[in-house]
C-alpha cells in the first residue's frame, strides 16, 4: 500500500472509521480540542472526531467539493489540534493552500481520503499529504474488503504509535511472543 501509494509507512485496521479515530488519537486529540472539517463529508469523518471527545468544526465547502482554505483560516481557534481535510467523490481539496494555513498556524493535517485513493494532487497521492491520510474499504469505496481501512503517514513515530494504539498499546516488536510484548500506550482494539 505505502509502495503504491508514495508514504514510508502503512497501518491496517478494522474500518475507515477506526482509522480516523486512530489518526486523531496518534496526534493526542481529545476532550477540549476542535478538529475542523468540511460541511460535505460522511457522517464517519465526525464520528471519528467525538470518539476522542473532540469537537468538530465545520467550514463550508469551495468549487472543489471540499474545504474552503479562507473558511478555514476563519474558523480556527487556540483549541484548534487538527485539519481534516475530507476528499470527496474522487476530488482533491485544496491541499496547497489547506497546507499553507496548516504550517502557519502549526496544526497538523489529517486527511480523509476514504473515497479518493489512487486520486493525485499535483502527482502526490491523496492521503500522503499531511501528517496522517486513511482509507475506507468498505463495500462502496473503490477497493473493498467488505471492510476495513488503512492509515499511511511518513512519519516512524506516528507508524509506531498507530500500530500500537490499534492493537491493545502493543510495541508490535517483530520475534516476540504476544503475551511478552509489551504495551507503550493505552489502545483499543482496532
Amino acid at each position: 500500500f505505502s509502495q503504491k501509494l508514495g508514504s514510508k509507512f502503512s497501518v491496517c485496521c478494522s474500518s475507515g472509521t477506526a482509522a480516523g479515530t486512530l489518526a486523531l488519537m496518534a496526534l493526542g486529540i481529545g476532550k477540549g480540542d476542535e478538529v475542523i472539517l468540511q460541511s460535505f463529508t460522511f457522517i464517519a469523518a465526525i464520528e471519528s472526531i467525538l470518539m476522542t471527545g473532540a469537537t468538530p468544526i465545520i467550514v463550508d465547502t469551495d468549487e472543489t467539493l471540499g474545504m474552503c482554505p479562507k473558511d478555514l483560516q476563519k474558523k480556527i481557534t487556540k483549541k484548534t489540534k487538527c485539519i481534516m481535510p475530507v476528499h470527496m467523490l474522487g476530488k482533491s481539496c485544496n491541499m496547497d493552500e489547506i497546507k499553507k494555513i496548516s504550517k502557519i498556524n502549526k496544526i497538523p493535517i489529517v486527511e480523509d481520503a476514504c473515497e479518493a485513493l489512487g486520486v493525485k494532487y499535483k502527482k502526490k497521492s491523496l492521503g500522503t499529504i499531511g501528517e496522517i491520510g486513511f482509507f475506507s474499504f468498505d463495500f462502496g469505496k473503490i477497493i473493498t474488503t467488505g471492510e476495513g481501512g488503512m492509515l499511511t503517514t511518513n512519519s516512524k513515530d506516528l507508524f509506531i504509535k498507530l500500530k500500537a494504539l490499534r492493537d491493545h498499546g502493543h510495541e508490535n516488536k517483530i520475534n516476540i511472543h504476544r503475551g511478552l510484548d509489551k504495551a507503550i500506550c493505552r489502545g483499543f482494539n482496532f
